[in-house]
């Protein structure tokens, strides 16, 4: 039998938890939205083009990051071909499951890429820049824009 009937309304505990109920994850979606409209504007002032997620989504993409540029760029002499926003802090815990969950995803279909969580990280986790995921709590002042070089008439 069960302990409580299925049919009661939800709690005013679960409805104030202030840690995993409904109005904290409506507020943690907001902040995470206001964060990628930040990204994108930053994009925008740089003149660098890319795709969103969900223009990704609409191509079909399942997994994807928050932005995949068209032109890859570097930071800090490392190439990026996308970039993740995280308007959290960057704890071991959290940090590892979204490699697992994302970040490794991200990198094996689209190359290497950057994080940005907003809010700050743990330094030590920055240790995989040679394998392709550099963390940032900023946006990048150093951009440098990948092109081709024009061709010199011979």
């Amino acid at each position: 039998a069960a302990v409580m009937p299925a049919n009661l309304p939800a709690s005013p505990c679960t409805i104030n938890d202030c840690c995993y109920g409904p109005l904290v994850d409506c507020i943690k979606h907001a902040i995470g939205q206001e964060h990628e409209v930040l990204l994108c504007d930053k994009l925008k002032e740089r003149n660098l083009s890319f795709l969103d997620e969900n223009q990704l989504r609409a191509m079909g993409y399942d997994k994807t990051p928050d932005i995949i540029l068209e032109v890859p760029v570097a930071v800090e002499g490392h190439i990026v071909h996308w970039i993740e926003s995280k308007a959290s802090f960057g704890d071991d815990h959290s940090h590892r499951t979204y490699l697992n969950e994302q970040f490794w995803s991200y990198w094996n279909r689209f190359g290497p890429g950057l994080v940005i969580y907003w809010y700050g990280f743990i330094g030590e986790l920055d240790c995989q820049r040679d394998r392709g995921i550099l963390l940032k709590d900023c946006f990048p002042t150093d951009i440098v824009t990948l092109c081709h070089a024009a061709q010199q008439p011979e």
